[in-house]
């Protein structure tokens, strides 16, 4: 049974060697390619490659693969037991942002690998000075030799390196000006990559590195603390700021994000399995947000209407954005409501003050976008431009779309089950 540990991440791998070999060599029909795709990867967020509006993306296959190598990433993060995987996995998702965003917009991607570079350099410098004063690459004997440790400003500052890397990685305020932008003038799908699943990717690298790191708080929890304050509220304000949907989008996912540093702030096993219950419902609605929104990337006017001319995806788009939000009774609601349990817990009543006016902003943000999505009237077919095209309406999209409202109602519906998850996962991290 050992053997098949590794099952999951082999198929991801093989299937993203095939989907990119057909696409070479012509050897799987494109008219089937995305449902084969997208049932191999479900419990991969496969919800996305069903959503996503093919007939916006740059190539089929590399998009399909990519998808496919950034989920990778996140599987070889999330099962690694040393320094050296927890890298590869981030910077394996990395990449394949860069190779779809690039795709579309090479300017953008070589911004892209220059920010990713630079991020990269940070982490791994933090991740030395780990690896220097503990002489372990292994987290769980890494946090054994620390439990001996008493914090010190030679660890300390390394550790602000590491935070601001993984910050930068997942787009974090203030660190968002190096990412966001990539994201936004990206396709569809290059965008879920960017602002989901490489955010996804930094974020499960921070939780395991708090898990070892949690004997000696000291070193990381200030900075923690300043990161969450700085994206719950800069991302609640700018998503409220912005009338474009795909900024907004992007500025919840910020703020939401923040939250989920701010449940690693309390280094409390209830904290961090809140960040895991809370990262999961970022990773679906982040991801698959800009899917559904499609090609309507013109502002408002895109998406005025949206409800009575695509209404299944204007529903997806609208539980994305709550979600994202914090709006109840959906996920992100009940991931929020654990990290501020567990910060009233911990006696942090600064940060969550902070949290609680950031998810005001949030939602009030998202209400604007619902004004528009069902209030306002359509644009006339005549007016629309590429900017405002509507996306293509497929059997496949559509059931995609429709999956994607069933599961992110779910995850809050079972909330409780799936918290005790999060709560044996943190356990399974060494926490107690």
């Amino acid at each position: 049974m050992r053997n098949l540990v590794l099952l999951p991440e082999a198929l991801v791998v093989a299937t993203a060697v095939l989907v990119m070999l057909s696409g070479r060599f012509g050897w799987i029909s494109s008219r089937y390619l995305p449902q084969a795709t997208a049932l191999v990867v479900l419990a991969a967020l496969g919800v996305e490659l069903a959503a996503t509006d093919w007939t916006a993306e740059d190539s089929l296959h590399l998009g399909l693969a990519m998808t496919l190598l950034a989920a990778f990433g996140i599987m070889v993060a999330s099962s690694a037991a040393d320094l050296v995987g927890l890298w590869a996995g981030l910077e394996l998702a990395g990449a394949a942002g860069v190779v779809l965003v690039s795709l579309r917009r090479p300017d953008l991607g070589l911004r892209l690998l220059v920010v990713g570079g630079i991020a990269s350099t940070l982490i791994v410098i933090g991740l030395a000075f780990v690896y220097a004063t503990t002489g372990n690459s292994d987290l769980t004997a890494i946090r054994a030799v620390l439990m001996s440790h008493a914090p010190t400003l030679a660890l300390a500052i390394p550790m602000l390196l590491l935070l601001g890397g993984l910050a930068l990685r997942a787009g974090l305020a203030p660190f968002h000006v190096g990412v966001l932008p990539v994201g936004l003038g990206a396709s569809p799908l290059g965008a879920g990559l960017v602002i989901g699943l490489v955010a996804v990717a930094a974020a499960t690298v921070a939780v395991k590195l708090a898990a070892a790191l949690i004997p000696i708080p000291a070193v990381y929890v200030p900075y923690t603390n300043v990161i969450a304050a700085l994206a719950m509220v800069g991302g609640g304000a700018a998503a409220l700021a912005v009338r474009s949907p795909r900024p907004r989008l992007a500025y919840l996912a910020v703020g939401q994000l923040g939250w989920v540093a701010a449940g690693l702030a309390t280094h409390f096993r209830s904290g961090t399995a809140a960040s895991l219950f809370l990262l999961g419902a970022f990773a679906v609605a982040a991801t698959c947000g800009p899917a559904l929104l499609g090609r309507a990337e013109g502002g408002e006017p895109a998406v005025a209407g949206f409800g009575s001319v695509r209404p299944v995806r204007a529903a997806g788009l609208a539980l994305a954005m709550l979600s994202l939000a914090g709006a109840p009774p959906l996920a992100g609601f009940f991931g929020e409501l654990a990290v501020a349990a567990a910060l009233a817990q911990s006696g942090n009543f600064v940060l969550l003050g902070v949290g609680l006016l950031g998810s005001v902003l949030s939602v009030a943000a998202v209400v604007g976008t619902l004004r528009v999505l069902y209030i306002q009237s359509p644009l006339e077919e005549s007016r629309r431009g590429a900017a405002a095209a509507l996306p293509t309406v497929t059997a496949f999209s559509t059931a995609g779309a429709v999956a994607f409202c069933l599961v992110i109602a779910a995850y809050g519906a079972f909330g409780y089950p799936i918290l005790n998850l999060a709560d044996q996962g943190a356990e399974a991290l060494g926490l107690r």
